[in-house]
């Protein structure tokens, strides 16, 4: 790992630690998993079908369920970090990785609140989504 990259990290704690704008919350019960994605759909929905509430974005939230661990993971990071976290990743990473992290980048400044991704494979689920 490089010096820049190990100082964008404790930087990034840090402010995280003082901000306290992160929120992660990992849940076991796997009877509640089904309910928990249906309530967050249908809450991203409205979102994405309301224009009266067609206000600029600012967390992205992600639900996400592995079966294999029988974890549900709940992440809310507000737009602004995501997107130092992308431009620190790139300073870091190079050219190396193929990940369009300046379309990303574009693309959740000029979203609209509601669905980015529903993705549903064998090993887990997941929902992301602009609040």
């Amino acid at each position: 790992m490089t010096v820049r990259l190990k100082l964008a990290l404790i930087t990034g704690l840090c402010l995280l630690n003082l901000s306290s704008c992160l929120f992660v919350s990992v849940e076991t019960e796997s009877g509640q998993v089904e309910a928990a994605f249906a309530r967050a759909r249908e809450d991203v929905m409205a979102l994405t079908f309301n224009p009266a509430m067609a206000e600029k974005p600012e967390k992205f939230k992600m639900l996400i369920y592995d079966p294999e661990e029988g974890q549900l993971v709940r992440i809310s990071l507000p737009l602004w970090l995501v997107r130092t976290g992308i431009r620190q990743t790139d300073l870091a990473r190079g050219q190396e990785f193929e990940f369009d992290s300046k379309a990303f980048n574009q693309a959740i400044q000029q979203l609209p609140q509601g669905l980015v991704a529903e993705i549903w494979t064998e090993r887990e689920k997941m929902l992301w989504w602009l609040e």
